[in-house]
């Protein structure tokens, strides 16, 4: 018989020690990409309806399409448009806050500038500018721009479009009579972590431009999206680029120095790819990999609960953990009752705050409602998270975010069913999501199984397509109309209407689709094959999915059956 160990085994202490360190190095990897995450941010301003003076037709194109570039850039984009004076102080404040910490931090500026003073401002829409003396009250200082991005660790970046023939310079009143009001922009001397690009060099004046976007802007769009071009050198392309447009007269300059460390905004590919592994030969799935494959869309804690009692060193177990931790959060969380949207004020501008925007919280039930939906249509589920906290500012396009669906497939019933699944829309209007495909019909064009796509795409006029299916989704009043095309035959098209399921921003009950015309226009013969349809022979009692899981936990066997069980009440 072999001696017990001591308490002290040095092997024993050694595997803690080593234990230990993989914690402390995996926590250290983790906090880094969490902060990756959240290291380049941006802020962009389009101001062109002014109310004093003539509007300027380009800037809220050229920075809406600015600011598609950077969020493809990875950056955390906020988007401001036609914004009062108020509003440009609280836009450039909140976005000092998110600069903190972060690697690169940019404001791009599209709009009216003036230089009073030697001082550079950015007009709001609301300026009026009677006096050389109302500026520091009705504009926003180049200088207090420059302080916000210089909190990036890296780099802060301000590109200034606005270096236009000013219209308030020759109406404004002098008080003294020394102080001038000159012709574009002033030179100006940043930080050391920062370069400011005007788009015409200081003392001359800068075109809009005839096409969508400015000769400044659109030399930017050309190159801001190049792999490997440092910051210097794209800089260098977009004065070559406007000099030529302009025949010269309209030069791009840049203020500012940086260290001898090469910064971009898209990385350079790497020169050689890594060396290929050999692919590992293909084994059956452990049982641990099979039970958490039927229970990983689950909404309930028992199926990980039973998960972690059976496979307690499974790699999936702190997973389950999680999840157990985040739906009996939800459970105890309250739902928090809409408030009413704030009254537009006397200009029919909304009112800023968006925390007074009536907003629906996700809850446990509508997920439920959402799986039970997806069960009853055979659709694949994907995991997806919708954010509905307050945090989240809201903003015209809000209205999408939400699930939808409908009782009838494409085609009024003879095609499969759909349902669309958006989970965010940025300030900049890029829509994100699930388009979800049920299985096929006998009139379905193609005979794929049920699945689903991911899509990012930016939502113009209402509407967005979704690439690679092809779908197109409008909005009209509050039904999103879906339309596709037969690709054999383009001309033959197919469409479907889909209603909130759940919808982040409620809206009136008098948009809503009517339930009498769905039901008006639902065919006989959809009605007749429903009542073919076998029912289930037994049935489960229970208020909640997670009454109903402890049921069918008693009955049926296997985590996919109870799973569905649970979903449907049937068994």
């Amino acid at each position: 018989m072999l001696p017990s160990l001591p308490v002290f085994y040095p092997g024993n202490q050694l595997m803690r020690n080593f234990r230990a360190a993989v914690f402390l190095v995996t926590s250290l990897l983790f906090a880094q990409s969490a902060l990756a995450q959240q290291s380049r941010v941006a802020l962009v301003i389009g101001n062109g309806t002014y109310e004093k003076v003539p509007e300027l037709p380009n800037p809220t194109r050229d920075a809406a399409d600015i600011g598609r570039a950077l969020e493809r850039l990875d950056f955390k984009v906020t988007q401001v448009k036609n914004a009062t004076a108020q509003e440009m102080r609280k836009a450039v404040v909140d976005f000092g806050r998110s600069a903190e910490g972060s690697d690169i931090a940019v404001v791009f500026y599209a709009g009216h500038g003036l230089e009073v003073g030697g001082e550079n401002w950015l007009i709001p829409i609301s300026a009026e500018l009677r006096s050389d003396t109302d500026i520091e009250s009705e504009a926003i200082s180049l200088r207090s721009v420059s302080l916000q991005v210089s909190k990036a660790r890296k780099l802060g970046l301000v590109i200034l479009d606005a270096c236009r023939n000013n219209p308030f310079a020759a109406k404004m009143k002098r008080s003294i009579s020394t102080r001038a009001v000159a012709r574009g922009l002033a030179p100006t001397e940043p930080s050391d972590n920062v370069l400011i690009a005007y788009a015409a060099r200081d003392g001359t004046t800068a075109s809009d431009g005839d096409g969508r976007n400015s000769p400044f802007t659109a030399s930017l769009l050309r190159h801001i999206e190049t792999s490997g071009l440092e910051i210097s050198f794209l800089f260098r392309r977009v004065r070559d680029d406007v000099m030529a447009a302009t025949k010269r007269e309209q030069q791009p300059f840049v203020y500012g120095s940086l260290s001898k460390e090469e910064i971009y905004l898209k990385a350079p590919a790497a020169n050689a790819r890594a060396p290929v592994a050999p692919s590992p030969v293909p084994t059956a799935p452990a049982e641990d990999e099979k039970s958490w494959l039927a229970i990983r869309t689950s909404t309930v804690a028992g199926p990980y609960e039973e998960f972690l009692a059976r496979y307690p060193r499974s790699s999936h177990a702190a997973e389950a953990r999680q999840r157990i931790k985040d739906i009996k959060a939800k459970e105890v969380a309250a739902v928090s009752p809409p408030v009413a949207s704030p009254a537009p004020d006397a200009g029919g501008r909304q009112g800023t705050d968006t925390k007074a925007v009536a907003r629906n919280l996700f809850a446990p039930e509508d997920n439920q409602k959402v799986a039970a939906i997806a069960a009853a249509q055979q659709l694949k589920l994907p995991n997806f998270t919708i954010s509905s906290s307050e945090d989240v500012s809201l903003k015209s396009d809000s209205r999408f975010v939400g699930v939808w669906s409908n009782k009838r497939g494409w085609t009024n019933g003879k095609g499969r069913y759909a349902m669309l699944i958006v989970t965010e829309v940025s300030d900049t209007g890029l829509a994100k999501g699930y388009y979800l495909w049920g299985p096929p019909t006998k009139a379905s064009w193609a005979k794929d199984e049920a699945g689903y796509r991911s899509f990012a795409e930016y939502i113009t006029d209402n509407k967005f397509s979704i690439a690679g299916t092809p779908v197109t989704v409008r909005m009209e009043k509050n039904v999103l109309a879906l339309s596709s095309f037969r690709k054999e035959n383009p001309s033959e098209t197919a469409n479907i209407e889909l209603g909130p399921v759940w919808q982040l921003v409620p809206m009136p009950q008098d948009v809503a689709p009517s339930a009498k015309r769905e039901k008006a226009s639902q065919p006989h013969a959809i009605k007749k094959e429903s009542t073919a349809e076998p029912h289930a022979p037994a049935s489960v009692g229970g208020g909640s999915m997670e009454e109903r899981y402890r049921a069918c936990k008693k009955l049926v066997k296997g985590f996919a059956r109870r799973e569905a069980c649970a979903r449907t009440g049937v068994i």
